[in-house]
């Protein structure tokens, strides 16, 4: 398909957009939590109103950050996207210093992503096409934020006069729902599109990130979030985006729906800390005894069948890393040498092992390991007169209830004296793999998503040597 060329979107030189290649990942994703979604409309509405408005909090503060609309750091913005912004939760968060307009700021943004969920299912269609008034509507809503930054002190930022026919160009350029594009492949046309054209003038960017928030959403997946971290490669793949066929910036769409996906589904079922909540614990307990009560539930032993095999895989990829590394290392004195074992899923007696490394290192990712429904791992463990280390790739479900998902991370850390010290997680963001995933497709993803994580690992040990 060539609805990418300059006649028919943007004006200038920007590449053929190849419509018609498949999304894999993201069409898994969001085909899973479609599913999810639909149980917990009937299990559990409450906790999935409280992921979903989380998730909308988590947008607003990204949205706020980058606009520099609101001044929040990445531990505070943490904290309030759990918490929330009214007076209680700025209160659990530790930000009691902020000021009402900046409050009021980030509940006009979260409302927005509510809104658009309230309005999406109320269509009639499984996947609608993209609504031109409920686009213009939605720049309304994001309007106010300039009267609301300023106190009132001044007139809310002008648009651009010609964004109803900007906006016809871009949306025209999308093939039709039915043809299926590749749902982050839409979004990056809309972020960079909508940008480059800037039919709302300084506000464009803005609105360029709430639209492709409303496609991803109107194709059951999550809205769009830039973490800090990947502002970087969020503004690269903007600056190259006319020429690379949206490829980069596709990416970092994608890579903001596995996050999400992660964190909505470990959030889902999650106890209250409390140790005297009787309903958060009667909660866990029914969906644990509640498996095979639907054919839903009975699918999520599907994602442990593609994590098993994608272990077994990656346990062929250590042993040669292993093997290079005993090469690369050994120098004839006996001090020095590398090793690999490793616990097959549900092993009885090794499946305990290294619990503690990999419950401390998930929870900086931000979600829960659940190893009672899934644990398995490899470990690489490398020792020379300096000491111990070992890098260890743990798979582990996802969420205190399991919803079929599976993780993976790869952790690094020293021991000495009984002592684990230097602990981190080295890969970039965690591998996961669900109910909707093939085995096939899943195994490409791990081999491109461990080389870099264990280049990672084994620079920071270099470094320590």
């Amino acid at each position: 398909m060539d609805n990418g060329h300059a006649a028919n979107g943007p004006p200038g030189d920007l590449a053929a957009i190849d419509w018609d290649a498949p999304s894999g990942e993201c069409a898994a994703i969001a085909e899973a939590w479609a599913d999810i979604r639909d149980l917990c409309l009937d299990e559990n509405p409450d906790g999935l109103a409280a992921v979903e408005a989380r998730l909308a909090r988590e947008w607003a503060l990204d949205i706020a950050a980058a606009e520099r609309l609101v001044n929040v750091n990445r531990g505070l913005s943490f904290r309030l996207a759990i918490n929330g912004f009214d007076a209680a939760g700025r209160d659990a968060a530790g930000a009691t210093d902020m000021e009402q307009w900046e409050v009021d700021i980030l509940s006009l943004l979260r409302d927005v992503v509510l809104w658009l969920l309230d309005r999406l299912d109320d269509e009639p269609d499984e996947r609608p096409p993209l609504d031109l008034d409920l686009i213009l509507e939605m720049h309304q809503r994001l309007l106010k934020l300039e009267q609301l930054q300023s106190g009132g002190e001044r007139e809310a930022a002008e648009d651009g006069a010609d964004s109803t026919e900007s906006l016809e160009r871009v949306i025209d350029a999308i093939p039709p729902p039915t043809n299926e594009p590749a749902p982050e492949l839409v979004a990056a046309w809309l972020l960079h599109a909508l940008g480059r054209l800037r039919p709302f003038g300084l506000m464009s960017d803005r609105v360029a990130r709430a639209v492709a928030s409303y496609s991803l959403m109107a194709a059951d997946l999550f809205p769009l979030t830039v973490r800090r971290e990947d502002r970087n490669a969020f503004a690269d793949a903007c600056a190259v985006a006319h020429g690379d066929g949206l490829a980069s910036l596709g990416g970092v769409v994608a890579t903001s729906q596995r996050r999400s996906f992660l964190l909505g589904v470990s959030t889902l079922g999650r106890v209250p800390a409390e140790p005297d909540d009787l309903t958060g614990v009667l909660s866990v307990i029914s969906d644990q005894f509640r498996t095979g009560t639907s054919s839903m539930r009975r699918n999520f032993a599907d994602a442990v069948t593609v994590a098993t095999e994608v272990f077994w895989h990656a346990k062929a990829r250590v042993a040669g890393i292993e093997s290079d590394l005993i090469a690369a290392i050994d120098d004839g004195s006996g001090e020095r040498r590398a090793f690999a074992d490793y616990s097959p899923p549900d092993h009885p007696e090794r499946r305990s092992w290294h619990r503690k490394q990999v419950i401390d290192g998930v929870r900086r990712q931000g979600y829960f390991a659940n190893l009672r429904n899934f644990s398995a791992w490899n470990r690489i463990g490398l020792e020379t007169p300096n000491g111990r280390s070992e890098i260890l790739l743990s798979f582990h479900a996802v969420g205190q209830s399991f919803r079929g998902v599976v993780a993976s991370v790869l952790i690094f850390y020293r021991k000495r004296g009984g002592q684990i010290y230097d602990h981190q997680v080295v890969s970039r963001e965690p591998f996961q793999v669900n109910f909707r995933d093939t085995v096939a497709g899943s195994r490409r993803r791990f081999d491109a998503w461990l080389e870099p994580s264990m280049r990672a690992a084994l620079e920071v040990w270099r470094r320590g040597e």
